[in-house]
């Protein structure tokens, strides 16, 4: 696989003039399923984007070798999913997965679980 690079959306680009990001509460609903779009799929990630919720989902299996990842994994099976929202105001959030029980955190009920599962529907491995 080539490692292409990513091509973001105007809608998150920021200007130095640009004014302050919306508050959270003002974001797009979470309730709803998320559209995604592949931006980059390579062994070491996957990166899906959801545009209308101005996020992405980037899925880190255990074989992917970036070397920051070695102390964001609890262990040598574990698939990371980053949420990353695209605003400065809110930090992205690691959910450490593991193929059996789900999120560590949130269990099976995870937001992650969708972005896993339209990997897997896409015959993207996140668990090898």
């Amino acid at each position: 696989m080539s490692e292409q690079p990513v091509h973001l959306p105007p809608s998150i680009l920021r200007s130095s003039r640009a004014g302050a990001q919306a508050p959270a509460s003002q974001r797009p609903d979470q309730t709803r399923q998320p559209i995604f779009t592949i931006a980059r799929r390579t062994d070491n990630e996957l990166i899906l984007f959801d545009e209308p919720a101005s996020e992405s989902w980037i899925i880190y299996p255990p074989r992917s070798v970036y070397e920051f990842l070695a102390l964001r994994r609890r262990s040598a099976t574990t698939t990371i999913v980053e949420h990353h929202p695209w605003t400065v105001s809110l930090a992205p959030v690691d959910h450490v997965l593991d193929p059996r029980e789900g999120c560590l955190v949130h269990g099976l009920q995870c937001q992650a679980q969708i972005a896993i599962t339209v990997a897997v529907q896409l015959g993207y491995d996140p668990f090898a």
